[in-house]
């Protein structure tokens, strides 16, 4: 589901130096491949959370009653981002909770999708994803899509049925907060890739390109999950709420944290 596409690197201060420092001596070590993601954290949590404006702001107002991130087309840059990035965790959790509480027919119904029986998992999954995500013409939509795609893909591992899903689902009731984290986890893995891409293919062949970026994902993933602990009831929430979106965005501004380190 999804396929990788870079629009660039946007030169954010220090990125740059650190990712070409990471690529500079053929395979990057540990070290420096941090450096580079914790820079990319940094200076992404500066612009979600600065927007266009400079101003600092939160995602309260900024969401619709569905859920959806309020803002024109293509508008509205980092605090955009941000607000939908949080919408789209919120409907996520929305999903998830469904799904454990009353089963996934119940959950795609919420979505709209109607009944689903008998089609492959594979639609099913493509369907929901189209569901979860929106394309309002931002270029961070398409890292949202593919990072939701990656999320829904470890989701439904080990099932090749509807019910071999519903199932997983039903036994992953209480990692919601988990997976919300694994999300956004991927949400930065692609903005980083999608953000250095053409910056560090200009330096280095595709294939060590890959494996620098395969670095950065598993690194990720490690840090947020040996760092980041899950303590948020999250049983009782409303999730087609504007707490629920709150919730999402400070979730992901945990990840960012962690990611981001002692600066």
């Amino acid at each position: 589901m999804g396929t990788s596409k870079s629009y660039g690197s946007p030169k954010w201060p220090g990125v740059n130096d650190q990712v070409g420092d990471a690529i500079s001596d053929g395979f990057p070590t540990k070290e420096k491949v941090t450096s580079a993601v914790s820079a990319f954290a940094g200076a992404y949590k500066r612009f979600i959370n600065t927007g266009t404006t400079g101003r600092a702001g939160s995602v309260s107002g900024a969401i619709s009653s569905d859920g959806r991130a309020l803002g024109g087309r293509g508008g509205g840059g980092g605090a955009t981002a941000r607000t939908r990035a949080a919408a789209s965790g919120a409907r996520l959790g929305h999903f998830l909770s469904s799904a454990a509480g009353s089963g996934l027919s119940h959950a795609t119904e919420r979505l709209g999708l109607g009944d689903l029986a008998g089609r492959p998992l594979e639609e099913v999954l493509d369907a929901i994803l189209d569901r979860l995500c929106e394309n309002g013409g931002l270029l961070d939509d398409s890292a949202l899509t593919e990072a939701m795609a990656r999320t829904l893909d470890e989701l439904s591992e080990g099932a090749e049925t509807l019910e071999e899903f519903d199932e997983l689902l039903t036994a992953r009731a209480e990692n919601l907060e988990e997976y919300l984290q694994i999300y956004f986890s991927n949400v930065l893995a692609m903005n980083f890739e999608k953000k250095e891409g053409g910056f560090v293919r200009g330096k280095i062949p595709q294939e060590e390109c890959d494996r620098f970026f395969q670095e950065a994902r598993e690194l990720i993933r490690t840090l947020v999950n040996e760092e980041l602990s899950q303590e948020r009831d999250l049983a009782s929430i409303d999730w087609g709420s504007s707490e629920a979106v709150a919730i999402a965005d400070e979730i992901n501004q945990e990840v960012l944290d962690i990611l981001i380190g002692d600066e």
